[in-house]
């Protein structure tokens, strides 16, 4: 019995993987966006835009090493890091969804819609080839920019830590803003609107909960932390709502794990004290990866649904 079952799974792990491959839908979506040469041209000014910035900062770097009070190398590697990574965060926000802002309103725009969905193919193939499809080339363009950010490790002050847990982060949010994008679409009738949706709400979770936090902060802080009453239970409840805003956010969370990774050597939790009290405060980017996986779960069954609910009607 045991051995039937041992002899089952690589064969249905096998026909999962054929089933993703010979998806129609990815096959299609990624034969008309490859062959072109928009897809390479793109790819080639992105890379050469991003090389030119970190020659510039080696260039600015070399100069100012002629004085003899000159930067710090591992801080001319930390510019170089970031920059790079800045670079990815913004092509995840805010490119990604648009690959997938269109993917369902652009069949039926097309007049395509109705003829895919009297084949064979269901809702979860279709749904399912379309962001793999538009995943597929949003993870190549950020995976051209490692040997670009690696390039870090020359000058020193970036650690493999660091890069590993930052393209991590990347693209956990880079399937989820993806997948909204999918969402929207499917939910829908428009690309103009699905497009709107989108942008809306990834500019909103990027950056208008962070300015909200900051004005909330900047009304009510000196009420907050000018309080004498404000005893250890107060601050720690602060803390961690500082951390769950955080890890509700991309950029927010890349900085404060990293600054939990260098200033405290924390992987995952590290020991402070709030007046007489230790307690264990955790880094955000493991609650990041788990609350964005998921969103991205949820999502999906979402589209799916919808999907199949424009299908049936």
């Amino acid at each position: 019995m045991s051995e039937l079952t041992t002899d089952t799974q690589p064969r249905r792990l096998r026909r999962m993987w054929q089933s993703i491959r010979q998806n129609p839908i990815t096959v299609k979506e990624l034969r008309s966006r490859m062959r072109g040469r928009r897809a390479f041209v793109v790819l080639t000014v992105y890379l050469f835009i991003m090389s030119g910035f970190i020659a510039l900062i080696y260039l600015a770097y070399a100069e100012s090493a002629r004085g003899p009070y000159g930067p710090d190398p591992r801080d001319a590697g930390k510019i170089v890091f970031t920059a790079v990574l800045g670079i990815q965060v913004f092509l995840v926000i805010f490119v990604g969804p648009s690959f997938t802002a269109g993917a369902v309103t652009g069949e039926k725009e097309r007049q395509t819609y109705d003829l895919l969905r009297t084949t064979l193919l269901s809702a979860n193939a279709f749904v399912g080839g379309k962001l793999l499809s538009a995943l597929s080339y949003v993870f190549l363009l950020i995976f051209a920019a490692v040997p670009l950010q690696s390039i870090a490790f020359l000058l020193g002050g970036v650690s493999l830590l660091e890069l590993i847990l930052s393209q991590l982060l990347v693209l956990a949010a880079a399937v989820t803003f993806a997948m909204y994008g999918l969402f929207c679409s499917a939910a829908l009738r428009s690309t103009m609107a699905a497009s709107v949706v989108t942008f809306a709400g990834t500019f909103f979770v990027t950056i208008g909960i962070p300015l909200i936090a900051g004005i909330f902060l900047g009304f009510l802080g000196p009420l907050l932390f000018g309080a004498s009453s404000l005893g250890w239970v107060g601050e720690m409840a602060l803390a961690f709502g500082g951390l769950a805003l955080a890890a509700t956010n991309l950029p927010a969370t890349l900085i404060v794990s990293d600054v939990f990774l260098l200033e405290e050597d924390a992987l995952f939790f590290y020991k402070t004290s709030f007046g007489s009290q230790t307690v264990w405060i955790p880094s955000p980017w493991p609650w990041f990866l788990a609350l964005y996986i998921l969103l991205a779960l949820l999502l999906y069954w979402l589209a799916v649904r919808k999907v199949r609910k424009i299908a049936n009607k």
